[in-house]
């Protein structure tokens, strides 16, 4: 998975945002599907990779019917390396998608209008997928190794610069055939994903979340801010039917999302979207740590506030932002506050 962390092709000042595809219209009346169909807002939900588990809470909604009892016809755009889901966003490709929170908030300092609605993951699901031969125990015993990481992460800057961790940095690519070659080599991952294939492959490995307090960066939804001011009912029913999505698939059977899945990506095994629901429970990631008091979907000022201050002083953001400029609290649900 990549982040959307190009920004350079968005033009400034931004020209009027699309609106809604298909918001408001009505089809040609006819049979009871058709009827029911017209009744329907239809949105476009960007996704920051191709299909897989790590999505599985929107595809429950959609397989489920949740965004229908809501009046709402979503399509699940497919993301990839060249996603560019903010500007896909910013500019009314679609009109709602997901990524992590760091982007979000650096794309708004850099005058893109977006505004985090809700969480998907109380925490990021990257990490270090390391060989339990050469084991990374804590981001300190990273220094004097070379890692294959994304250039540019908040993390890398945040290690480097805060804690005076040194490491050789390699681009960040989607193989695992160095790390599969060499004992001694590690390289950024997904906890979620990359740890399956690397067992399947023979090695025994395991992964660190370079979350941690202090620094512990949201997966969010988010609109751009003229959709948001046109359509709020919109958004708010979208964030509704997601986070119940995400608690079905999760707390629930997972069959009907997965199903949906394997249709778009019939490369992926079963045993891999049973491995990746578990690493979503066991680091906690979506449905958060109770003992915390933190809950699906749930964003909070005090989290924000601190992430905040942080990029600054790493210098990611090129200006003071407050809360309220990167973030929407009014559409969470109230047990999600």
């Amino acid at each position: 998975m990549i982040t959307d962390m190009k920004f350079s092709t968005l033009l400034f000042p931004f020209v009027a945002l699309a609106l809604v595809s298909g918001c408001g219209k009505k089809t040609p009346p006819g049979d009871a599907s058709a009827a029911d169909s017209a009744a329907l807002t239809r949105i476009k939900f960007q996704t920051d990779w191709f299909p897989q588990p790590e999505h599985g809470g929107y595809y429950q909604a959609l397989a489920k019917g949740f965004y229908r009892e809501e009046g709402l016809d979503v399509e699940i755009l497919p993301g990839g390396p060249n996603a560019q889901v903010m500007t896909g966003v910013a500019t009314g490709r679609a009109q709602i998608g997901m990524t992590n929170g760091d982007d979000v908030i650096v794309a708004v300092s850099r005058g893109v209008p977006l505004k985090m609605v809700a969480a998907e993951m109380q925490r990021d699901a990257q990490g270090i997928l390391y060989h339990k031969s050469n084991p990374v125990r804590d981001l300190r015993d990273l220094n004097g190794k070379t890692i294959m990481a994304g250039a540019g992460s908040v993390w890398i800057q945040l290690v480097q610069q805060k804690y005076g961790i040194k490491f050789n940095l390699l681009p960040l690519v989607g193989d695992l055939a160095r790390f599969m070659n060499d004992e001694k080599f590690v390289q950024q991952c997904f906890v979620t994903n990359e740890p399956f294939f690397a067992r399947q492959r023979g090695a025994k490995v395991g992964a660190l979340l370079i979350a941690h307090p202090g620094y512990e960066a949201y997966r969010v939804m988010f609109t751009s801010d003229e959709f948001l001011r046109q359509h709020p009912e919109v958004v708010r029913k979208f964030v509704r039917a997601s986070i119940r999505g995400w608690i079905d698939y999760l707390g629930g059977d997972p069959a009907p999302a997965n199903a949906l899945l394997q249709r778009r990506r019939s490369d992926l095994p079963d045993e891999f979207f049973a491995f990746s629901i578990q690493a979503m429970k066991d680091y906690r990631l979506v449905l958060g740590d109770p003992q915390r008091g933190e809950k699906m979907g749930q964003l909070t000022p005090a989290r924000l506030e601190t992430q905040l201050k942080l990029l600054r002083e790493l210098q990611v953001t090129e200006r003071d932002l407050r809360v309220e400029d990167v973030a929407t609290f009014e559409f969470l649900p109230a047990d999600a506050k």
